[in-house]
């Protein structure tokens, strides 16, 4: 019989009560001064306070955690308060986080209670993720959001969350209890046990990888517990004369538990399914494309467009203190926007064109432009929402570098917020003064975005050949790129644990051709040069193995047998002068024959280790000017 679950599910493992007179050193260190310590001025959030640990900001007093924010200068700022937090002393990943708290209100008050990762694997925010439980808005009392960061590095973050109103006239002033279950793929958040939101789609994609981390990256980490009571900033603005001041946030406890009752669920992809656009949506042109006038030639009554003639459905926003003019320029017969930055300002956002364009959630698109510059320069290209929608990305940041010559730009994603009638295709041209052209910018609608497991692989920023090699990328099955095949009547069973290395179970029988083998195709391949490769195996038993480089049509151009001794190693082959013809559609293929068994295999490292001049490549001094490497074409001496 299967046994009835307990009642409550969690188990208390971590908690302060508050209730000695004195903060635990154990437990607390703190974020101290303004930022800008640590590369980070205003906390990336524009605000206004100096974080301290002296008494008059952070205390224990009558049972409970008092983080108090007083009017008055301090390293430069006009404000002091404190922000206290568990770094290095206490993380956990997956469990139930429960805060008991009250906050002041008034214009310019920010009291948040969050996580940041204990270790950031992926990359340095957002891209290793934030969870918010509670943030309140010292102007709006009444009301509270819970929220996640993640995507990609910024700026090219995005986040997602949801407000919740507080019952009956309450206000963040009082006592609530605010709190997150966190689940492999699923988080969710609670005001006094009252559930208001649940979040189970999210991605992260590290600096420099050709995919996003498998899922439920960046979810899946160790995090630590912030607590902080900000004044200024973004989210609610700055104090103004009826802001009162000093003023206190009060924590009762902090308890965490882990999940007992039943087993943590199993991270699944969310399915999302495809809704109608909102009434009053501009339907898409004859050919498709949602962007309106992507040619401009057109005029339309009461639509100024970005101030000059033929920009109908067009905006140009430029921040304060940056500015840029636009105008027209036929390039091939066809009109494209020609923006001239005088102040480039200082975010990627400072000056910004912008297709207005409906998005309808569950919906797949693809955006595609033409650009160019004077000689060179890169723009960042997303989707988002209006101010109403808080700036909302909805789709990934495309990064372009732009060259004199026109070039062709593209990325797909899938609409994954809530259908928004005037989204914004923005081009993001800010902190550079280079000119920029743009033109045939289109968005249309998609059946589905499909992953590319075989198309041609550039090189890594590590100078890896072989995409995925640490088995943690694309797919939630973390197989992306490789393919494991049996032949001859042998049979395998791919599968990547929780440890982030591939297990290859071999069964079946066969004759002398049976064969199992793992392999990529894609790979960069040039004739004559030298390669090396680097991969870690466990096999319970000795075993035969044999690497080969291939061509795109399966012709062997460098082969080498290595014998795979019992338990865990380290395999390295060299491979000199590379036979064969370049191709950039090679292919690696690791064949591990038909004996039955398992065999556990990670990191994988293919690299060029030998010099290759190409003169279509701009060649720069290194070594005091003994000699010279293209920084394109030349990866990594070992």
């Amino acid at each position: 019989a299967t046994p009835t679950p307990p009642a409550d599910p969690w188990t208390l493992v971590w908690r302060d009560e508050f209730n000695d007179g004195a903060i635990d050193p154990a437990k607390w260190t703190y974020d101290l001064g303004d930022g800008t310590a640590v590369g980070n001025p205003g906390w990336g959030n524009n605000e206004l306070e100096w974080y301290t640990n002296e008494e008059k900001n952070v205390k224990e007093a009558d049972g409970k955690l008092i983080i108090t924010a007083r009017k008055e200068a301090q390293g430069g700022k006009e404000y002091t308060s404190s922000r206290i937090k568990t770094k290095d002393l206490f993380s956990k990943k997956y469990g139930k986080f429960e805060i008991r708290a009250k906050a002041p209100v008034g214009k310019g008050y920010w009291p948040a209670i969050w996580m940041l990762p204990e270790d950031y694997v992926y990359g340095s925010w957002a891209a290793s993720g934030e969870i918010d439980i509670m943030e309140g808005w010292g102007s709006r009392p009444g009301t509270v959001a819970g929220t996640i960061h993640y995507g990609s590095q910024w700026p090219d973050n995005v986040y997602s969350g949801k407000e919740y109103v507080l019952p009956g006239n309450s206000t963040i002033e009082q006592f609530h209890t605010y709190s997150i279950e966190w689940e492999p793929g699923e988080i969710r958040w609670y005001v006094d046990g009252v559930q208001y939101s649940t979040k189970n789609d999210w991605y992260s994609r590290s600096n420099g990888q050709p995919a996003n981390n498998a899922y439920p990256a960046p979810f899946n980490q160790e995090f630590h517990l912030l607590m902080n009571l900000a004044v200024g900033g973004n989210f609610d603005g700055n104090p103004t004369a009826e802001t009162v001041f000093p003023q206190s946030m009060e924590i009762d406890y902090v308890r965490v538990y882990e999940l007992t009752g039943r087993p943590y669920r199993q991270p699944v992809p969310v399915t999302l399914t495809k809704e109608p656009y909102l009434e009053g949506s501009l339907p898409p042109l004859a050919d498709g494309n949602l962007i309106y006038n992507n040619g401009f030639t057109e005029q339309k009554e009461g639509d100024a467009g970005m101030g000059i003639p033929n920009t109908a459905h067009w905006v140009l926003y430029k921040e304060a203190g940056a500015d840029a003019a636009v105008s027209l320029d036929e390039i091939g017969g066809r009109n494209y926007l020609k923006v001239n930055i005088s102040s480039p300002g200082g975010n990627s956002y400072s000056i910004q064109p912008q297709a207005i364009v409906p998005l309808a959630k569950g919906r797949f698109y693809k955006l595609s432009f033409d650009a160019k510059t004077d000689i060179s320069r890169n723009i960042s290209v997303r989707l988002t929402g209006g101010e109403s929608r808080r700036y909302q990305a909805y789709s990934p940041s495309l990064k372009a570098d732009l060259t004199s010559s026109l070039k062709h730009y593209e990325t797909m994603f899938q609409m994954k917020e809530n259908s928004d009638i005037a989204a914004r295709v923005e081009f993001n041209l800010g902190t550079n003064a280079s000119p920029v052209w743009i033109g045939n910018a289109r968005l249309e609608e998609i059946g589905s975005i499909p992953f590319d497991h075989d198309s041609a692989k550039t090189p890594l920023g590590s100078g890896n050949h072989l995409y995925n090699g640490t088995f943690d990328l694309g797919e939630p099955d973390r197989l992306s790129y490789w393919h494991a095949e049996a032949a001859g009547g042998a049979e395998v069973s791919p599968s990547v644990g929780d440890t982030g290395k591939l297990n290859l179970q071999i069964s079946g029988t066969g004759g002398d051709g049976a064969d199992v083998r793992l392999l990529q195709t894609g790979i960069f391949l040039v004739q004559g040069q030298d390669y090396k490769l680097v991969f870690d195996v466990d096999v319970p038993s000795p075993r035969t193995a044999v690497i080969e480089l291939q061509g795109r049509d399966g012709t062997v151009y460098a082969s080498e047998t290595v014998l795979l001794k019992a338990g865990a190693q380290k395999v390295e082959a060299v491979f000199p002068d590379l036979a064969g013809a370049t191709d950039t559609l090679g292919r690696f293929v690791l064949h591990l024959g038909k004996a039955a068994g398992s065999v556990q295999l990670d990191n994988f490292l293919l690299l060029r280790t030998s010099f290759y001049y190409d003169p279509s490549l701009v060649y720069y001094p290194l070594l005091n000017g003994d000699f010279s490497f293209g920084f394109n074409s030349w990866e990594r001496l070992l």
